[in-house]
């Protein structure tokens, strides 16, 4: 059997030392790029909990001004209305009440928010204010056209209804919440003087009574 010359065996150790390097630089090579792709890996990934923390940060304040936008809609909606309509209320109020629940249900996350939680106690002052004020402007309803009720048509006491015998007392529960409203609510002295204050101007002119603030109303 011939023997391999020595051209041949220098050629195959030269082709295996040329592999086993050429396999060493693959594999750094492979390494090398996985290391790569693991950075850019954990750099987007960075990135993108970057971008969403901002992101969440400004949907957030987003959403507070979008909150008190419309806390601000409500209160100056109401405040500017005709407490002294009936059907004007009557046809509003539900509306509003469903509104502020919606209100109530958006701030929930917001509780410790001092500026949020500012309005909503302006607004539910509001809403105080306005319910205290519906319910005397009815009662004062009442007596008026109880008291033209009493006389019957025309003053002719024909189909005349009883008269109000404790009219005193209606009129002094009407006046001492008059004060108690100014002083416990002075922002909403305008509404209280459209609703309540013209109110007793109008009973002075069915019952002869005196008031402090009479003359303010020109009655």
């Amino acid at each position: 059997m011939a023997r391999p010359s020595l051209h041949l065996l220098c050629s195959s150790k030269l082709c295996n030392q040329m592999n086993k390097k050429t396999q060493n630089i693959v594999v750094h090579n492979f390494l090398r790029c996985n290391g790569i792709a693991n950075m850019i890996i954990k750099k987007n990934s960075f990135l993108n909990y970057k971008r969403n923390y901002f992101t969440a940060i400004y949907n957030n304040v987003q959403e507070k001004k979008n909150i008190l936008k419309d806390m601000d809609n409500l209160y100056d909606n109401i405040l500017t209305s005709n407490w002294n309509d009936s059907v004007h209320l009557v046809l509003n109020i539900s509306i509003w009440e469903g509104e502020l629940v919606e209100i109530e249900e958006k701030i929930k996350p917001y509780e410790s928010d001092e500026e949020i939680m500012k309005k909503k106690k302006e607004l539910n002052e509001l809403f105080d204010v306005l319910f205290i004020l519906e319910d005397l402007r009815d009662h004062i309803n009442e007596l008026l056209e109880q008291s033209s009720r009493s006389v019957g048509i025309a003053g002719t006491h024909l189909l005349s209804s009883f008269k109000i015998q404790n009219e005193d007392e209606h009129i002094n529960f009407l006046k001492n919440r008059y004060e108690q409203l100014l002083i416990t609510y002075p922002a909403y002295k305008y509404q209280i003087n459209l609703v309540l204050g013209k109110g007793l101007a109008l009973l002075r002119q069915k019952f002869a009574f005196e008031w402090d603030h009479m003359h303010e109303f020109f009655f």
